[in-house]
């Protein structure tokens, strides 16, 4: 897939000669709760949803309050390049 420039009176519109072959080449949008891939096409339109709760079966809060002390070795493990 490959994007077409856009016309300089429109600087945000984006446009693609093509639907989406593979998921990698697909649009993502969200806002990290309720996401999306936008595969494009016509006449049909694939758009994969995504939702936290889908996952766990129901709305929770994941927060875990031993986290704050884990983010110092976290931090170096990154640092070392430890994934």
């Amino acid at each position: 897939m490959s994007m077409v420039d856009s016309e300089a009176s429109n600087p945000l519109k984006i446009t693609f000669n093509g639907p989406a072959k593979s998921w990698t080449d697909a649009i993502p949008i969200g806002n990290g709760r309720l996401g999306a891939m936008v595969w494009g096409g016509i006449p049909s339109e694939i758009i994969q949803l995504n939702e936290d709760t889908l996952w766990t079966g129901t709305p929770s809060d994941y927060t875990n309050p031993d986290a704050p002390e884990a983010l110092s070795e976290v931090r170096n493990l990154v640092d070392w390049k430890i994934y």
